[in-house]
């Protein structure tokens, strides 16, 4: 089977310590503190912006009642629920411009 064309946290990681000139688990270090970092950002704040990157933002939604595949109703806790929005210097560069 063909494996499609993606990155998995592994291979990003050792592309993120070329690109540092750092270790593979230095890299890893510092890539799961800004994880850890956007997290709380978006725990505390409905928005968070990196200029050229993107935003992200959250909204809390309330907890509902849906109706399952099978035909039960299942409840839905109430969430923050988080959306990315890809900002314009990072849209050019995945397209080639």
């Amino acid at each position: 089977m063909k494996r499609s064309n993606q990155m998995n946290k592994t291979e990003f990681i050792a592309k993120l310590s070329e690109e540092l000139g750092t270790t593979k688990t230095e890299a890893n270090k510092n890539f799961d503190a800004v994880i850890k970092c956007i997290a709380q950002a978006m725990k505390d704040n409905d928005e968070l912006r990196f200029t050229g990157f993107g935003s992200f933002k959250a909204q809390n939604k309330k907890a509902t009642r849906v109706k399952t595949p099978k035909g039960t109703i299942a409840e839905v806790p109430a969430q923050r629920r988080v959306t990315f929005s890809v900002g314009s210097e990072f849209k050019a560069i995945v397209n080639g411009k």
